[in-house]
Protein backbone atom coordinates (compact mmCIF):
# COMPACT_ATOMS: atom_id res chain seq x y z
CA UNK A 1 0.00 0.00 0.00
CA UNK A 2 1.76 3.43 -1.18
CA UNK A 3 1.95 5.55 1.60
CA UNK A 4 -0.49 8.47 0.25
CA UNK A 5 -3.29 5.57 0.48
CA UNK A 6 -2.28 4.54 3.80
CA UNK A 7 -2.78 8.37 5.07
CA UNK A 8 -6.01 8.58 3.52
CA UNK A 9 -7.23 5.42 5.12
CA UNK A 10 -5.82 6.85 8.69
CA UNK A 11 -7.26 10.34 8.42
CA UNK A 12 -10.95 9.15 7.30
CA UNK A 13 -10.88 6.51 10.14
CA UNK A 14 -10.22 9.23 12.74
CA UNK A 15 -12.92 11.97 10.89
CA UNK A 16 -9.70 13.65 9.82
CA UNK A 17 -10.63 13.35 5.93
CA UNK A 18 -13.97 15.31 4.46
CA UNK A 19 -15.94 12.84 1.38
CA UNK A 20 -14.36 15.46 -0.47
CA UNK A 21 -10.90 14.12 0.15
CA UNK A 22 -9.91 17.51 2.18
CA UNK A 23 -8.37 17.03 5.42
CA UNK A 24 -9.27 18.80 9.01
CA UNK A 25 -6.49 19.45 10.69
CA UNK A 26 -6.34 22.35 13.41
CA UNK A 27 -6.49 25.11 11.63
CA UNK A 28 -5.83 29.07 13.13
CA UNK A 29 -7.34 28.76 16.63
CA UNK A 30 -8.46 25.73 16.91
CA UNK A 31 -4.35 24.43 16.35
CA UNK A 32 -3.67 26.68 19.79
CA UNK A 33 -6.77 26.11 21.84
CA UNK A 34 -7.26 22.23 21.45
CA UNK A 35 -3.80 20.90 21.98
CA UNK A 36 -4.97 17.05 21.65
CA UNK A 37 -4.61 17.60 17.96
CA UNK A 38 -0.94 17.66 17.94
CA UNK A 39 -1.36 13.87 18.21
CA UNK A 40 -3.69 13.03 15.55
CA UNK A 41 -1.77 12.55 12.54
CA UNK A 42 -2.29 14.79 9.68
CA UNK A 43 0.08 14.18 7.62
CA UNK A 44 -1.07 15.93 4.38
CA UNK A 45 -0.52 18.93 6.23
CA UNK A 46 2.82 21.04 4.67
CA UNK A 47 5.02 23.55 7.23
CA UNK A 48 6.84 26.12 5.61
CA UNK A 49 8.32 29.67 5.76
CA UNK A 50 9.20 32.39 4.12
CA UNK A 51 12.25 34.47 4.97
CA UNK A 52 15.33 37.04 3.91
CA UNK A 53 17.32 34.06 4.49
CA UNK A 54 19.54 33.71 1.22
CA UNK A 55 21.82 30.86 1.18
CA UNK A 56 23.67 31.23 -1.54
CA UNK A 57 24.64 34.68 -0.30
CA UNK A 58 26.22 32.84 2.87
CA UNK A 59 25.18 34.51 5.66
CA UNK A 60 23.68 37.92 4.33
CA UNK A 61 19.97 36.89 5.64
CA UNK A 62 19.15 41.03 5.05
CA UNK A 63 16.23 42.49 2.76
CA UNK A 64 15.92 39.53 0.93
CA UNK A 65 12.59 39.91 -0.34
CA UNK A 66 10.14 38.12 -2.65
CA UNK A 67 9.46 40.38 -5.60
CA UNK A 68 7.19 43.32 -5.23
CA UNK A 69 3.14 43.28 -5.43
CA UNK A 70 1.63 47.03 -5.92
CA UNK A 71 5.43 48.06 -6.02
CA UNK A 72 5.11 46.76 -2.23
CA UNK A 73 8.18 44.56 -1.08
CA UNK A 74 6.79 40.79 -0.37
CA UNK A 75 7.27 39.14 2.84
CA UNK A 76 5.45 36.06 1.24
CA UNK A 77 3.19 34.97 -1.51
CA UNK A 78 1.54 31.90 -0.66
CA UNK A 79 -1.14 29.41 -2.58
CA UNK A 80 -3.60 28.14 -0.52
CA UNK A 81 -5.64 26.97 0.80
CA UNK A 82 -3.76 27.85 4.21
CA UNK A 83 -2.74 29.59 7.50
CA UNK A 84 -0.02 31.66 8.59
CA UNK A 85 1.12 31.35 11.95
CA UNK A 86 4.00 33.28 12.61
CA UNK A 87 5.35 36.92 11.72
CA UNK A 88 8.74 38.09 13.14
CA UNK A 89 11.19 40.45 12.32
CA UNK A 90 14.57 42.03 14.02
CA UNK A 91 13.93 45.74 13.45
CA UNK A 92 10.40 46.15 11.46
CA UNK A 93 10.05 49.35 9.96
CA UNK A 94 7.24 50.80 7.63
CA UNK A 95 3.86 48.53 7.65
CA UNK A 96 2.32 45.04 6.88
CA UNK A 97 -0.25 44.29 4.65
CA UNK A 98 -1.61 41.24 4.02
CA UNK A 99 -3.91 40.72 0.44
CA UNK A 100 -6.47 37.76 0.65
CA UNK A 101 -7.61 35.55 -2.19
CA UNK A 102 -6.53 38.11 -5.19
CA UNK A 103 -8.08 41.50 -3.43
CA UNK A 104 -6.11 44.03 -4.32
CA UNK A 105 -7.25 46.02 -1.11
CA UNK A 106 -5.43 44.36 2.08
CA UNK A 107 -7.49 43.11 4.18
CA UNK A 108 -5.05 44.16 6.84
CA UNK A 109 -2.64 47.37 6.74
CA UNK A 110 -0.64 48.09 9.92
CA UNK A 111 2.56 49.79 11.29
CA UNK A 112 4.78 47.09 11.08
CA UNK A 113 6.28 47.12 14.45
CA UNK A 114 2.81 47.80 16.23
CA UNK A 115 1.38 44.68 14.56
CA UNK A 116 4.37 42.32 15.84
CA UNK A 117 4.32 43.93 19.52
CA UNK A 118 0.12 43.13 19.55
CA UNK A 119 -0.75 46.80 19.43
CA UNK A 120 -3.02 47.30 16.15
CA UNK A 121 -6.49 48.68 16.47
CA UNK A 122 -9.09 45.75 16.49
CA UNK A 123 -6.72 43.29 16.26
CA UNK A 124 -5.65 40.57 19.83
CA UNK A 125 -2.92 41.33 21.47
CA UNK A 126 -2.87 37.79 23.41
CA UNK A 127 -0.52 35.86 20.89
CA UNK A 128 2.26 38.87 20.75
CA UNK A 129 5.51 37.79 22.17
CA UNK A 130 9.53 37.89 21.98
CA UNK A 131 11.04 40.73 20.37
CA UNK A 132 8.73 41.18 17.59
CA UNK A 133 6.97 38.03 17.34
CA UNK A 134 3.03 37.53 16.78
CA UNK A 135 1.06 34.06 16.56
CA UNK A 136 -2.02 36.15 15.63
CA UNK A 137 -3.50 33.43 12.80
CA UNK A 138 -4.10 34.35 9.75
CA UNK A 139 -6.30 31.75 7.59
CA UNK A 140 -6.67 32.43 3.80
CA UNK A 141 -9.21 29.94 1.39
CA UNK A 142 -7.25 30.78 -1.62
CA UNK A 143 -3.64 32.57 -1.63
CA UNK A 144 -2.10 35.15 0.39
CA UNK A 145 0.33 37.84 -0.11
CA UNK A 146 2.26 39.46 2.71
CA UNK A 147 3.88 42.93 2.00
CA UNK A 148 5.94 45.72 4.05
CA UNK A 149 5.89 49.08 2.20
CA UNK A 150 8.58 51.14 4.14
CA UNK A 151 10.85 48.44 5.62
CA UNK A 152 13.92 49.61 5.69
CA UNK A 153 17.43 48.45 6.71
CA UNK A 154 19.05 45.69 7.45
CA UNK A 155 15.14 44.06 6.90
CA UNK A 156 15.10 40.72 8.50
CA UNK A 157 11.81 38.69 8.63
CA UNK A 158 10.38 35.19 8.63
CA UNK A 159 6.58 34.20 8.24
CA UNK A 160 5.93 30.48 8.97
CA UNK A 161 2.20 29.04 7.67
CA UNK A 162 1.11 25.62 7.02
CA UNK A 163 -1.13 25.11 3.73
CA UNK A 164 -3.74 22.05 2.99
CA UNK A 165 -4.92 20.27 -0.08
CA UNK A 166 -6.80 21.54 -2.60
CA UNK A 167 -10.79 21.53 -1.41
CA UNK A 168 -10.17 21.97 2.38
CA UNK A 169 -12.56 24.42 3.60
CA UNK A 170 -11.83 27.04 5.77
CA UNK A 171 -12.86 30.90 6.27
CA UNK A 172 -10.37 33.42 5.29
CA UNK A 173 -9.12 36.10 7.52
CA UNK A 174 -11.42 39.17 8.35
CA UNK A 175 -10.26 42.02 10.46
CA UNK A 176 -13.29 42.93 11.48
CA UNK A 177 -13.83 39.49 13.11
CA UNK A 178 -11.08 39.49 14.36
CA UNK A 179 -11.84 39.80 17.92
CA UNK A 180 -14.96 38.07 17.80
CA UNK A 181 -13.08 34.36 15.74
CA UNK A 182 -14.31 31.23 17.03
CA UNK A 183 -12.32 30.07 19.12
CA UNK A 184 -9.98 33.02 20.19
CA UNK A 185 -10.84 33.48 23.53
CA UNK A 186 -10.18 29.70 24.13
CA UNK A 187 -6.78 29.96 22.52
CA UNK A 188 -5.74 32.97 25.00
CA UNK A 189 -6.89 30.89 27.57
CA UNK A 190 -4.91 28.12 26.88
CA UNK A 191 -1.82 30.59 26.02
CA UNK A 192 -2.05 32.13 29.48
CA UNK A 193 -2.46 29.02 31.58
CA UNK A 194 -0.83 26.35 30.08
CA UNK A 195 -1.47 22.82 27.97
CA UNK A 196 -3.24 21.07 30.87
CA UNK A 197 -7.20 20.97 30.22
CA UNK A 198 -9.22 22.63 32.58
CA UNK A 199 -12.48 20.77 33.81
CA UNK A 200 -11.17 17.42 33.48
CA UNK A 201 -10.69 14.43 36.19
CA UNK A 202 -7.76 13.05 36.43
CA UNK A 203 -6.76 9.70 37.63
CA UNK A 204 -3.32 10.24 39.84
CA UNK A 205 -0.55 8.11 40.68
CA UNK A 206 2.39 8.51 42.70
CA UNK A 207 5.91 6.70 44.03
CA UNK A 208 8.52 7.70 45.86
CA UNK A 209 11.83 5.95 46.71
CA UNK A 210 15.64 6.31 47.31
CA UNK A 211 17.28 5.24 44.13
CA UNK A 212 21.41 4.20 44.82
CA UNK A 213 24.11 5.26 42.34
CA UNK A 214 23.68 3.55 38.91
CA UNK A 215 20.50 1.95 40.19
CA UNK A 216 17.08 2.22 38.33
CA UNK A 217 13.82 1.73 39.00
CA UNK A 218 9.89 1.70 37.57
CA UNK A 219 8.12 4.37 39.05
CA UNK A 220 4.49 4.80 37.44
CA UNK A 221 3.38 1.80 35.50
CA UNK A 222 0.00 2.48 33.87
CA UNK A 223 -2.16 -0.81 31.91
CA UNK A 224 -4.55 -0.36 29.08
CA UNK A 225 -5.41 2.91 27.08
CA UNK A 226 -5.02 6.35 28.36
CA UNK A 227 -3.64 10.15 28.21
CA UNK A 228 -0.96 11.33 30.66
CA UNK A 229 -1.63 14.94 30.92
CA UNK A 230 0.81 15.62 33.70
CA UNK A 231 3.93 14.47 35.24
CA UNK A 232 5.86 16.12 38.31
CA UNK A 233 9.35 14.64 39.33
CA UNK A 234 11.44 16.17 42.09
CA UNK A 235 13.71 15.47 45.33
CA UNK A 236 11.28 15.75 48.21
CA UNK A 237 13.88 16.13 50.58
CA UNK A 238 14.97 19.57 48.53
CA UNK A 239 12.46 20.31 45.61
CA UNK A 240 14.92 22.49 44.23
CA UNK A 241 17.36 19.98 43.37
CA UNK A 242 18.26 20.12 39.57
CA UNK A 243 18.57 16.04 39.40
CA UNK A 244 21.44 16.56 37.17
CA UNK A 245 22.51 12.92 37.52
CA UNK A 246 18.78 11.39 36.96
CA UNK A 247 18.01 9.74 33.95
CA UNK A 248 14.38 9.60 32.64
CA UNK A 249 12.55 6.86 30.40
CA UNK A 250 8.87 7.00 29.52
CA UNK A 251 8.03 3.66 27.12
CA UNK A 252 4.65 3.38 25.37
CA UNK A 253 2.46 0.21 24.80
CA UNK A 254 5.36 -1.90 25.76
CA UNK A 255 7.98 -0.44 23.50
CA UNK A 256 11.35 -2.21 23.58
CA UNK A 257 13.10 0.99 23.74
CA UNK A 258 11.46 4.24 25.12
CA UNK A 259 10.43 6.73 23.55
CA UNK A 260 11.17 9.52 26.04
CA UNK A 261 15.19 8.97 26.70
CA UNK A 262 17.07 12.25 28.26
CA UNK A 263 18.57 13.75 31.30
CA UNK A 264 16.02 15.01 33.71
CA UNK A 265 17.31 18.25 33.69
CA UNK A 266 17.13 18.93 30.12
CA UNK A 267 14.02 17.16 29.33
CA UNK A 268 12.55 20.01 32.00
CA UNK A 269 14.46 22.81 30.01
CA UNK A 270 17.08 23.14 32.87
CA UNK A 271 20.04 21.76 31.47
CA UNK A 272 22.64 24.61 33.69
CA UNK A 273 20.20 24.28 36.50
CA UNK A 274 19.19 28.11 35.25
CA UNK A 275 15.52 27.97 36.73
CA UNK A 276 16.02 31.28 39.12
CA UNK A 277 17.14 32.93 36.05
CA UNK A 278 14.57 33.05 34.01
CA UNK A 279 11.97 36.44 34.19
CA UNK A 280 10.22 36.25 37.14
CA UNK A 281 12.25 34.23 38.79
CA UNK A 282 11.13 30.56 37.52
CA UNK A 283 10.58 29.08 34.00
CA UNK A 284 6.94 28.20 32.39
CA UNK A 285 5.71 27.46 29.39
CA UNK A 286 2.53 26.24 27.67
CA UNK A 287 4.43 22.60 28.56
CA UNK A 288 7.35 22.82 31.37
CA UNK A 289 7.54 24.38 34.36
CA UNK A 290 10.98 24.39 36.57
CA UNK A 291 10.71 26.05 39.54
CA UNK A 292 12.14 25.51 43.10
CA UNK A 293 9.05 23.60 43.98
CA UNK A 294 10.42 20.75 40.96
CA UNK A 295 9.49 19.47 37.46
CA UNK A 296 5.94 20.03 35.71
CA UNK A 297 5.45 18.67 32.18
CA UNK A 298 1.97 19.33 30.56
CA UNK A 299 2.82 17.60 27.13
CA UNK A 300 -0.01 15.03 25.93
CA UNK A 301 1.19 11.49 26.67
CA UNK A 302 -1.38 9.08 25.07
CA UNK A 303 -1.01 5.56 24.69
CA UNK A 304 -2.88 2.39 24.05
CA UNK A 305 -1.29 -0.55 25.73
CA UNK A 306 0.18 0.58 28.69
CA UNK A 307 2.91 3.90 29.87
CA UNK A 308 5.71 3.30 31.87
CA UNK A 309 8.68 5.93 33.81
CA UNK A 310 11.61 4.44 34.87
CA UNK A 311 14.18 6.95 35.92
CA UNK A 312 17.94 5.94 36.86
CA UNK A 313 20.61 7.02 39.20
CA UNK A 314 23.75 8.07 36.83
CA UNK A 315 25.03 9.65 40.00
CA UNK A 316 27.53 8.98 42.53
CA UNK A 317 25.36 9.56 45.57
CA UNK A 318 21.64 8.26 46.88
CA UNK A 319 18.94 10.47 45.33
CA UNK A 320 15.25 10.24 46.54
CA UNK A 321 12.63 10.65 43.96
CA UNK A 322 8.87 11.53 44.54
CA UNK A 323 6.86 11.23 40.56
CA UNK A 324 3.36 11.81 40.30
CA UNK A 325 1.24 11.69 36.97
CA UNK A 326 -2.30 12.81 36.20
CA UNK A 327 -3.91 11.14 33.64
CA UNK A 328 -7.47 9.89 32.04
CA UNK A 329 -7.99 6.39 31.41
CA UNK A 330 -9.81 5.54 28.10
CA UNK A 331 -11.59 2.65 26.40
CA UNK A 332 -9.51 3.04 22.99
CA UNK A 333 -7.61 5.54 21.19
CA UNK A 334 -8.68 7.17 18.29
CA UNK A 335 -7.50 5.80 15.16
CA UNK A 336 -4.45 7.60 13.68
CA UNK A 337 -2.82 8.71 16.95
CA UNK A 338 0.68 9.53 17.59
CA UNK A 339 2.99 8.87 20.21
CA UNK A 340 4.94 11.35 21.98
CA UNK A 341 8.96 11.09 21.71
CA UNK A 342 12.00 13.24 23.51
CA UNK A 343 15.48 12.82 22.38
CA UNK A 344 18.48 14.15 24.04
CA UNK A 345 21.59 15.18 21.81
CA UNK A 346 25.37 16.82 22.42
CA UNK A 347 28.55 17.42 20.56
CA UNK A 348 31.82 19.13 22.20
CA UNK A 349 33.18 20.95 19.38
CA UNK A 350 36.67 21.70 19.52
CA UNK A 351 38.74 24.81 19.83
CA UNK A 352 40.51 26.13 16.80
CA UNK A 353 41.62 30.05 16.79
CA UNK A 354 43.96 29.78 13.45
CA UNK A 355 42.88 32.63 10.87
CA UNK A 356 42.20 29.82 8.21
CA UNK A 357 39.14 28.71 10.55
CA UNK A 358 37.61 31.99 9.75
CA UNK A 359 35.11 32.65 7.13
CA UNK A 360 33.62 35.40 5.40
CA UNK A 361 29.95 37.04 5.64
CA UNK A 362 29.35 36.13 1.74
CA UNK A 363 30.44 32.10 2.61
CA UNK A 364 27.67 29.67 2.10
CA UNK A 365 27.28 27.13 4.80
CA UNK A 366 27.99 23.39 4.26
CA UNK A 367 25.43 22.08 5.36
CA UNK A 368 27.06 18.84 6.79
CA UNK A 369 28.63 20.74 9.25
CA UNK A 370 25.07 21.60 11.09
CA UNK A 371 24.60 20.51 14.68
CA UNK A 372 21.56 17.98 14.43
CA UNK A 373 18.92 18.29 16.97
CA UNK A 374 16.48 15.18 14.90
CA UNK A 375 16.94 12.79 12.45
CA UNK A 376 14.16 10.32 12.19
CA UNK A 377 12.26 7.92 9.70
CA UNK A 378 8.95 7.51 10.35
CA UNK A 379 5.62 9.73 10.28
CA UNK A 380 4.28 12.12 12.80
CA UNK A 381 4.33 15.91 13.94
CA UNK A 382 7.47 17.71 14.89
CA UNK A 383 6.89 19.67 18.22
CA UNK A 384 9.68 21.52 19.06
CA UNK A 385 13.52 21.82 20.28
CA UNK A 386 15.17 23.23 23.07
CA UNK A 387 19.15 24.02 23.07
CA UNK A 388 21.43 24.05 25.41
CA UNK A 389 25.26 25.91 24.35
CA UNK A 390 27.94 25.95 26.48
CA UNK A 391 29.78 29.27 24.61
CA UNK A 392 33.52 30.35 24.59
CA UNK A 393 34.34 33.81 24.98
CA UNK A 394 31.97 36.82 25.36
CA UNK A 395 31.18 37.35 21.56
CA UNK A 396 28.40 35.95 19.68
CA UNK A 397 27.94 32.42 19.54
CA UNK A 398 24.77 32.08 17.69
CA UNK A 399 24.96 33.63 14.38
CA UNK A 400 23.98 30.29 12.23
CA UNK A 401 20.29 29.55 10.90
CA UNK A 402 18.03 26.38 11.52
CA UNK A 403 17.65 24.29 8.91
CA UNK A 404 14.64 21.34 8.54
CA UNK A 405 14.31 19.45 5.72
CA UNK A 406 10.89 17.08 5.45
CA UNK A 407 10.51 13.74 3.49
CA UNK A 408 13.89 13.65 1.95
CA UNK A 409 12.87 17.23 -0.10
CA UNK A 410 16.51 18.41 -1.36
CA UNK A 411 15.17 22.20 -0.59
CA UNK A 412 14.49 23.00 3.31
CA UNK A 413 11.20 24.42 4.27
CA UNK A 414 12.48 25.83 6.76
CA UNK A 415 15.34 27.79 6.94
CA UNK A 416 15.86 30.69 9.15
CA UNK A 417 18.35 33.65 9.39
CA UNK A 418 20.03 33.42 12.46
CA UNK A 419 19.80 31.27 15.60
CA UNK A 420 18.43 33.67 18.46
CA UNK A 421 15.33 34.60 15.08
CA UNK A 422 14.47 30.96 15.51
CA UNK A 423 13.19 31.24 19.13
CA UNK A 424 11.67 34.98 18.67
CA UNK A 425 14.56 36.81 19.57
CA UNK A 426 17.27 39.59 17.84
CA UNK A 427 20.75 40.77 18.18
CA UNK A 428 21.89 37.76 20.20
CA UNK A 429 20.15 36.54 23.11
CA UNK A 430 18.58 38.38 26.52
CA UNK A 431 16.90 36.59 29.27
CA UNK A 432 13.17 36.68 28.10
CA UNK A 433 10.04 34.02 28.60
CA UNK A 434 6.53 33.49 26.76
CA UNK A 435 4.51 30.39 26.20
CA UNK A 436 5.84 29.24 23.20
CA UNK A 437 9.68 30.44 23.49
CA UNK A 438 12.21 31.95 25.27
CA UNK A 439 16.13 32.45 25.77
CA UNK A 440 18.34 32.91 28.90
CA UNK A 441 21.85 33.10 28.20
CA UNK A 442 24.35 33.60 31.20
CA UNK A 443 27.75 35.49 30.44
CA UNK A 444 29.93 35.38 33.36
CA UNK A 445 31.27 39.05 33.55
CA UNK A 446 34.19 39.90 31.93
CA UNK A 447 35.52 43.85 31.11
CA UNK A 448 36.38 45.00 28.19
CA UNK A 449 36.78 48.81 27.23
CA UNK A 450 35.04 49.99 24.33
CA UNK A 451 38.41 50.65 22.57
CA UNK A 452 39.67 47.02 22.88
CA UNK A 453 36.15 45.28 21.60
CA UNK A 454 36.80 47.29 18.38
CA UNK A 455 40.65 46.69 18.17
CA UNK A 456 41.68 42.55 18.69
CA UNK A 457 45.01 43.11 19.68
CA UNK A 458 43.86 45.11 22.99
CA UNK A 459 41.45 42.49 24.39
CA UNK A 460 41.75 41.04 27.36
CA UNK A 461 42.62 37.54 26.79
CA UNK A 462 40.89 36.25 30.00
CA UNK A 463 37.79 37.06 28.45
CA UNK A 464 38.51 35.04 25.94
CA UNK A 465 38.39 31.38 27.36
CA UNK A 466 35.04 32.24 29.67
CA UNK A 467 32.61 29.57 29.74
CA UNK A 468 28.83 31.17 29.20
CA UNK A 469 25.79 29.59 29.63
CA UNK A 470 22.81 29.76 26.84
CA UNK A 471 19.52 28.49 26.97
CA UNK A 472 16.95 28.83 24.07
CA UNK A 473 13.43 26.90 23.14
CA UNK A 474 10.38 27.00 21.12
CA UNK A 475 7.27 25.13 21.48
CA UNK A 476 4.86 24.56 18.00
CA UNK A 477 2.04 24.33 18.85
CA UNK A 478 0.20 25.76 15.70
CA UNK A 479 3.53 25.84 13.51
CA UNK A 480 3.78 21.78 14.15
CA UNK A 481 5.81 20.38 11.21
CA UNK A 482 4.22 17.35 9.69
CA UNK A 483 6.38 14.51 8.24
CA UNK A 484 5.22 11.38 6.25
CA UNK A 485 8.54 9.57 5.55
CA UNK A 486 11.21 11.33 7.21
CA UNK A 487 12.70 15.03 9.30
CA UNK A 488 15.83 16.49 9.93
CA UNK A 489 15.88 19.48 12.10
CA UNK A 490 19.52 21.08 12.47
CA UNK A 491 21.33 24.45 13.37
CA UNK A 492 23.97 25.88 11.62
CA UNK A 493 27.20 26.10 13.69
CA UNK A 494 28.77 29.88 12.96
CA UNK A 495 29.54 32.33 15.31
CA UNK A 496 31.95 35.65 15.84
CA UNK A 497 35.71 34.88 14.84
CA UNK A 498 38.23 35.00 17.93
CA UNK A 499 40.46 35.51 15.89
CA UNK A 500 42.47 38.46 15.56
CA UNK A 501 40.09 39.45 12.38
CA UNK A 502 38.25 42.75 11.69
CA UNK A 503 36.70 43.02 8.89
CA UNK A 504 32.96 42.24 8.45
CA UNK A 505 33.17 40.73 5.18
CA UNK A 506 36.63 39.14 4.62
CA UNK A 507 36.60 36.81 7.77
CA UNK A 508 34.56 37.76 10.85
CA UNK A 509 32.93 34.47 11.13
CA UNK A 510 34.08 30.94 12.68
CA UNK A 511 32.75 27.24 12.53
CA UNK A 512 35.16 26.14 14.93
CA UNK A 513 35.05 28.47 18.07
CA UNK A 514 34.84 25.91 20.39
CA UNK A 515 31.17 26.29 21.82
CA UNK A 516 29.45 23.03 22.84
CA UNK A 517 26.11 22.33 21.80
CA UNK A 518 23.36 20.37 23.58
CA UNK A 519 19.90 19.58 22.70
CA UNK A 520 16.34 18.63 23.38
CA UNK A 521 13.74 17.59 20.34
CA UNK A 522 10.10 16.68 20.99
CA UNK A 523 8.16 15.25 18.76
CA UNK A 524 4.87 12.96 17.58
CA UNK A 525 5.33 9.57 15.84
CA UNK A 526 2.92 7.04 14.72
CA UNK A 527 3.89 3.74 16.56
CA UNK A 528 5.08 0.79 14.55
CA UNK A 529 2.87 -0.69 12.51
CA UNK A 530 0.08 1.67 11.59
Amino acid sequence: MSMARKITLILAACGLLAAAGDPRPPIGYDALANLDRLWLYTGLVRTAMSSSSAPDLGNMDMSNFHGKFRGEPVLARIDGPGCVYRIWSAAPSGRIKVYLDGADKPELDCAFKPYLKGECAGLPADFAHGRFANYMPIPFARSIIITAPGFTFPGYYQVSYQTYPAGTKLASFRRSEAMSAPGREAAARVWREGALPHNRELQRESARQTLAPNAAADFIVLTGAGVIRSLALKNPANPADPLAGIRIHISFDGADKPQVNAPADAFFLNRFDLKADWPGGALANLFVAANAQGYQAFFPLPFAGGARLRLINLGAAPVELQADVGYEPQGTLPAGALRFHAEYRERDYDTDRSPGRTIGTHTAIDPATNYVVLDRAGAGHYLGTAIFVASVGTQWWGEGDEVTWVDGATEPPIRGTGTEDEFNWSWGFNPYLSPVSGTLPVIPECKETIVAQLIPSLRNPDCADIIGHNIAFRFRPTDYVAFSRSIKVSYEVLGSSMTPVNNAIAGNWSQWRGDDYASMAYWYEAPPGD
